[in-house]
């Protein structure tokens, strides 16, 4: 050690060593679905229900989104993504034009997304003694905005557009768009007619959800199958759906509860207000009438089977999420009857995914078929997944929980059926009495006989899944190193570590370190050839909560990423 005797200043380089590893969060769900109102085709984190109302508007009829979010966070849900889609060539946001004195258009208001929710911003305009005035917005269910001081000079810091349009602090209602501005005709002098835009009251008009067919292209518009799920099916060739939860590395869940079949309804209301481009000078309250309702077409049975094929292939190509997937609902009325559900099961083989069944009874503030309504359960669900892997971890089965927010299910399940169900993978929702709605299962998709004890349970899949995250985003410290004994042996020590604690801590199977995992990472593991092709070979094994057999994991690391396979291994190495 260095002797300081002299005073004065030292330097030491020290070579700090690599950060160990910690656990990901895997409680984060992914959704894409049908909302009321917010940004289409553009993932939006979402952090408790008022959020998600005050972004994508509240339940609705044409769509299960917004009671499946709503699920999620009754059930212990924290964080999610959610994925609006719609029709982006027949959407459009409701829109008023502001006329002044002289009954030109001035000024333009268009809602601040495509639908029809728009319809229902009233708009009032108050005039002050000068140029100045104030606009108010103001939806039925009581939001509200007020934007005082507001002038049409472009050299004002309250110019309207400056004001309203700000991404951070502007109108979450609506946009604006200076007509004149847009035209050329207005500069940053006073404007003679600034001063007599009028005092009135309207609303906006003219919104399309953007979920039936456009009557002029009845065959090639509307929502469609490939709006959840595919890549470039934007007319910009832009992904939309399901494709752009791809981006996302965070989330572990991903559901769709809008691809099920939703009966039509028809809610009394009043005939939608016919179109108007100007603001009605009348300084009168506007009542306010209902927006027509807009349905998409209801998808086949092929397509339904098609799209959560995709969202299963998307699972397994990303390899860090599972799927939850619904049992279609073909007959509202009878609803889907065990043998029905069993035999749609038969269509899917996956690891990555789980089947529930059946269909969940909800409160419904609509009152559209009664006082509840029948929803699918993977919102509810995944909210469950959460609960369990913040409360315990994702070691634990996401099965004899309680869900809540459901009244009841939809289709009840005897001891013989649900036997027979659970042994075929599909997890059965049951009501117990004095025990309440409960998940009773946990298993995958898997269907794959040398793969059925590894594979069979859903905590099996999802913990592998965080493990091998943790590894790869906490070993990117490694691709330049030197490959050598030195950096193998510092490689071993961070993944020992990382899976120590986690046996330590109760989420791997053993009574002792070796029985729980092993890390391997030498010469064996890593020969000349591997060497020459610049790769560095830690071989990983761990031992899930019962009844799993060991599930190794081949981790390389190279300059172009990170390779990571799976073997299904039984002996400890």
């Amino acid at each position: 050690m260095f002797a300081y005797r002299t005073p004065g200043v030292y330097f030491e380089w020290v070579d700090p060593r690599p950060p160990g590893l910690v656990p990901l969060r895997t409680d984060i769900a992914g959704f894409v679905g049908i909302a009321a109102r917010g940004p289409l085709f553009k993932p939006v984190k979402v952090e408790s229900w008022s959020q998600f109302t005050t972004t994508f508007g509240a339940h609705i009829p044409q769509g299960y989104l917004a009671y499946g979010v709503d699920g999620f966070f009754a059930n212990g849900g924290q964080t999610c993504w959610v994925v609006r889609v719609a029709d982006a060539d027949v959407a459009r946001p409701a829109s008023l034009k502001l006329l002044d004195g002289n009954e030109h258009p001035t000024l333009c208001l268009m809602a601040s997304s495509p639908g029809t929710w728009g319809e229902n911003i009233t708009v009032s305009i108050t005039r002050r003694g000068d140029e100045h005035f104030t606009l108010t917005l103001q939806l039925p269910g009581g939001e509200r905005e007020v934007w005082r001081d507001l002038t049409m000079r472009k050299d004002d810091p309250r110019y309207v557009a400056t004001v309203l349009n700000d991404e951070q602090t502007g109108s979450r209602l609506v946009t604006v768009r200076d007509l004149e501005s847009a035209n050329g005709a207005r500069s940053n002098v006073p404007n003679p007619r600034a001063s007599t835009l009028r005092s009135a009251t309207g609303r906006l008009q003219g919104g399309e959800d953007g979920l039936a067919p456009d009557a002029a292209f009845p065959q090639d518009s509307g929502l469609r199958p490939e709006h959840f799920s595919g890549a470039n099916t934007l007319s910009e060739g832009r992904p939309s759906g399901l494709a752009l939860l791809e981006t996302l590395d965070e989330v572990s869940i991903v559901a769709m509860p809008d691809i099920m079949p939703k009966p039509r309804v028809c809610p009394h209301t009043r005939p939608r207000q016919p179109r108007c481009e100007v603001l009605d000078s009348a300084p009168e309250v506007l009542p306010a009438p209902l927006p027509a309702l807009e349905f998409p077409l209801p998808f086949t049975p092929g397509q339904i089977l098609a799209l959560q094929q995709a969202l299963i292939g998307h699972c397994e190509k990303l390899k860090d999420r599972v799927a939850i997937l619904d049992p279609p609902l073909f007959d509202p009325t009878h609803g889907l009857t065990p043998e029905q559900a069993l035999a749609w099961r038969q269509e899917f083989n996956s690891t990555y995914a789980a089947f529930y069944y059946p269909w969940l009874l909800v409160s419904d503030p609509l009152r559209l078929h009664g006082l509840v309504r029948p929803v699918p359960p993977s919102g509810h669900v995944a909210g469950i997944y959460a609960r369990g892997d913040l409360r315990v971890g994702v070691h634990k089965p996401p099965a004899n929980e309680v869900v809540e927010g459901a009244k009841n299910v939809q289709t009840l399940v005897e001891d013989i059926v649900h036997g027979n169900l659970n042994d075929q993978g599909v997890n059965v929702i049951r009501s117990y009495n004095g025990r309440g709605i409960r998940v009773a299962g946990a298993r995958t998709l898997n269907r794959n006989p040398e793969q059925d004890l590894q594979w069979r349970y859903v905590n099996v899949r999802r913990q592998p899944i965080m493990i091998m995250e943790a590894i790869d985003e906490g070993t990117q410290w490694i691709v330049f190193e030197p490959n050598n004994p030195a950096l193998w042996d510092e490689v071993d020590r961070v993944v020992r570590n990382f899976l120590d604690d986690l046996w330590r801590r109760g989420m791997l199977d053993g009574a002792t370190a070796a029985e729980a995992y092993f890390v391997r990472c030498d010469e064996t593991t890593n020969p000349p050839e591997e060497m020459e092709a610049g790769r560095l070979i830690c071989l990983v094994g761990v031992q899930p909560p019962w009844p799993a057999e060991f599930v190794v994991v081949r981790i390389g690391k190279t300059e172009g990423g990170t390779e990571i396979l799976e073997a299904n291994g039984g002996q400890n190495g």
